[in-house]
This record gives structure tokens, C-alpha cells and sequence, in this order.
């Protein structure tokens, strides 16, 4: 067993970011909103990764290790390298290099660093992820109170602003994101958006989940059902559909451990889906064709798809780093914000962006990265598999990982999950 007497830099850190991080937009908001701090989220989370790079160099080199390099890392290394030959070949500026690693590589790195550096952590994986689930409580407490008691209107003393529903260029976060033709008020919180809530209520019933030994426990059943009511709270369609797919992908694969182990509880929750599906038809039954259908919102995600294809097909080979996704509006500046840019440099999935920007060998990387993931999930934690299915399929329609400080704490404990497992 591991000694956890003396904590090293890189074990503060690590705890830093897992207390830290659901808090983030609130902070980064009011203190480059209100006390007009610019940048100050990048001291919250870039600056610290480098922190964390310099720690993990350093100590390989006190221990004279050396790291042990699998398929996965050449995956990386190759998906790393491959980035480097298109911004060479493209010309491309710091500035964009600079936003592309913060948004397209972050992931990747961070899963590379906690795979390098777990031999060196001095704290149980199972204490970690306690207080993550402590801190994220808090988080989403606040979040519950501002929403259903005080409202949202609270949020601009923060540095929120009052546009809402929307973002703007180089503005502040909306309080709050109507639903189309609707009187509802998506959850959101203290995050920047409804679909950025589905990520840490996904992340954080996963990991709370995951840390209880009596699954079949009333309590966890009473929490993990008031979790999924917050989630539909959301009213994000791919969210649900990412919830449904996993699931439904974890039985086809396990039907015989799921039905003898947890035969009564996959009975009661069939019976609990059918019963809030009920009560939700009772209350938005004349609403329901806004909330499910939202033609206009469906238009734009088919305008969005109808003008991807065609750049693919214009550009087959690869396109600009910064000719999609959301660092467009860093690298972008001279561009003025509107429906007809933001149409043709934000694609909302997140795999279709990948293979804009690099074609078919940077977005086949990309999906082997990923599915070397997958396959060690599915043998080490059913209920992480689960998780990071989740949140595959929504990325197929939402680029939720622009989200980099929740993905930060999904790849951390992607490892981390794995190693305590394993």
C-alpha cells in the first residue's frame, strides 16, 4: 500500500482542480465579469495543467523511471503529431495553436498525465472521488437553490448576464436559457448552460454511483432518482437519448448479470421511468410538442449537418485547425457574430469536427483513442462504461466537451476509475 504521509505538488493540484472545478464558471465569470480579471480562468485550469506537466517530468526524473509507453499512448502521440503537421502545413499562428490544445488536446493530455503520474499519487483513489463528490454537492445545492428558490436574476450580481438563452461574443454567460415557444426555464445552475448541467449531473451521479457498495440501497435508489429528474430538468433531447443508449447498450452486453444481480431494482426503475413519464405528460401535455420536437432548433442542427457535408466534400482532405469548432471564436475576432457564421464554423458534434479539421486519419485517431477507452471501461467499471457512453452519443450532437473543465474531471477519473478497478 501506498505511503500518503508526505503529499507531493502534483497531489495538491489534483485535489485542487477535483474541489475546485464544479465551481469553475461561477468564479471564472465573476472575477473576469465583476472584478475585471481578463483571463483569469486560465489560472484555474491551463496554467495548473502545465503545473501539473512540469511536476510529472520531474518526478520520472527523481525516480530515474521511465515511462512505460503502451498502444494508447502511441494513439496519442500520433493524434498529437498529426495536429502538428496540419498547423504546419497551414501556417497557423500561436493564438490558434494555443485554443486548439486548449480544447481538442486537453482531453487526451489529461488522460496521459493521470496515466503517468497514478504511480506517484499520494491519495486513495476512493478519497479523491469523495471529494469531488463532497464539493460537486455543494456545487449542486447551490445551483438547486438558485433555480427553484431565489431564481436565476441573482446570478447578475455574479457578473451573469441578462441576454438570455444565448452567447455572445466575448460576453458573459446567460442566467438562464429558455426552452423555444415555452415558458420553461432550462436547469442550469451556476454552469454556463443546460447541456453543460447534464455533464455534471452525468459525471456526478456516475462517480457517486460508483463509490457506494450496496448499489441496491434505498438511499442510492431515492438519489440516483431525484439526480434523473434534475437531468430531464435539462430538457436536453441528445442527453436523454446518450442516458437511454448507454444503458440500453450495457444490458444487450450484460442481460444475464443485470437480471440476476439486480433483477428488483431494473423492476422498480422500469416501473419509476413509466411513472415520472406519466406525471410529465400530466403537466406538459399541451407544451409537448415544444419541448420534444422544437422545430427550430431541429432545423438548425439539419442546416448545421447539411453545410458540414458540403465543406467535407470541398475540402476532403483536411481543413483549417480553426475553421471549426468553438475556437473559431478566439482565432476569429474580424468576424462579426451571427446565425450564418456561427452555422458554418460550429458543427455542434463534436466528431464531425474532428473530421473537418484533419479528415479521415485525424478523426479515425480520434475514434481509436477512444475506443481503446471504451474497451478498458467495459472490463474494470460497468458504471463508468456507462458514463463516457453517455456522454459519446451527446458529443454526436453537441460539442459538450467544449465544456473543458468538465472534461477535465471526466479524464481524470477515467484512470482513475480504471486503476482502482484494476
Amino acid at each position: 500500500m501506498k505511503t500518503l504521509k508526505k503529499q507531493n505538488i502534483f497531489t495538491v493540484i489534483t485535489k485542487f482542480l477535483v474541489i475546485i472545478l464544479p465551481f469553475y464558471v461561477i468564479i471564472k465569470v465573476f472575477f473576469e465579469y465583476k472584478l475585471w480579471i481578463p483571463k483569469f480562468g486560465f489560472f484555474i485550469k491551463e496554467f495548473l495543467i502545465i503545473l501539473l506537466i512540469a511536476s510529472l517530468i520531474y518526478e520520472y526524473y527523481k525516480q530515474k523511471k521511465i515511462p512505460k509507453i503502451e498502444l494508447i499512448d502511441y494513439l496519442i502521440i500520433f493524434y498529437f503529431a498529426y495536429w502538428i503537421l496540419i498547423t504546419l502545413i497551414n501556417w497557423l499562428w500561436i493564438k490558434s495553436i494555443l485554443y486548439w490544445w486548449r480544447y481538442d488536446f486537453i482531453l487526451f493530455l489529461i488522460f496521459l498525465i493521470y496515466k503517468h503520474w497514478y504511480i506517484f499519487l499520494k491519495i486513495r483513489t476512493k478519497q479523491l472521488l469523495t471529494l469531488f463528490v463532497y464539493s460537486a454537492s455543494i456545487s449542486l445545492f447551490l445551483s438547486i437553490f438558485v433555480k427553484f428558490r431565489i431564481w436565476e436574476d441573482i446570478l447578475l450580481l455574479f457578473g451573469f448576464t441578462d441576454y438570455i438563452s444565448d452567447w455572445t461574443y466575448n460576453g458573459s454567460i446567460p442566467t438562464y436559457h429558455w426552452l423555444e415557444n415555452s415558458w420553461i426555464r432550462r436547469f442550469s445552475g451556476i454552469l454556463e448552460s443546460p447541456n453543460a448541467m447534464w455533464f455534471f449531473l452525468i459525471l456526478y451521479s456516475s462517480i457517486f454511483l460508483f463509490l457506494q457498495k450496496k448499489k441496491q440501497e434505498f438511499y442510492v435508489f431515492f438519489m440516483m432518482s431525484f439526480l434523473f429528474i434534475l437531468l430531464i430538468l435539462t430538457y436536453s433531447r441528445s442527453a436523454i437519448l446518450g442516458i437511454f443508449v448507454a444503458i440500453w447498450i450495457l444490458f444487450l452486453f450484460n442481460i444475464k448479470y443485470i437480471y440476476k444481480n439486480f433483477k428488483k431494482i431494473l423492476i422498480i426503475w422500469i416501473l419509476w421511468i413509466f411513472f415520472l413519464g406519466w406525471i410529465f405528460w400530466l403537466l406538459f401535455q399541451d407544451n409537448i410538442k415544444n419541448i420534444v420536437l422544437r422545430t427550430s432548433s431541429t432545423k438548425w442542427h439539419f442546416n448545421r449537418m447539411n453545410i458540414w457535408i458540403k465543406r467535407f466534400a470541398n475540402k476532403p482532405f483536411w481543413s483549417w485547425l480553426w475553421e471549426a469548432g468553438p475556437a473559431y471564436r478566439s482565432t476569429h475576432s474580424d468576424l462579426k457574430p451571427s446565425k450564418e457564421v456561427e452555422e458554418y464554423y460550429i458543427p455542434e458534434s463534436w466528431f464531425i469536427q474532428q473530421l473537418i479539421e484533419g479528415w479521415v486519419i485525424y478523426f479515425l485517431l480520434f475514434v481509436s483513442i477512444l475506443w481503446f477507452i471504451i474497451k478498458k471501461l467495459f472490463k474494470t467499471s460497468y458504471v463508468t462504461f456507462w458514463l463516457f457512453i453517455a456522454i459519446l452519443v451527446m458529443n454526436l450532437f453537441l460539442h459538450v466537451f467544449e465544456a473543458t473543465y468538465l472534461s477535465i474531471l471526466l479524464f481524470i477519473f477515467i484512470w482513475l476509475f480504471y486503476e482502482h478497478a484494476g
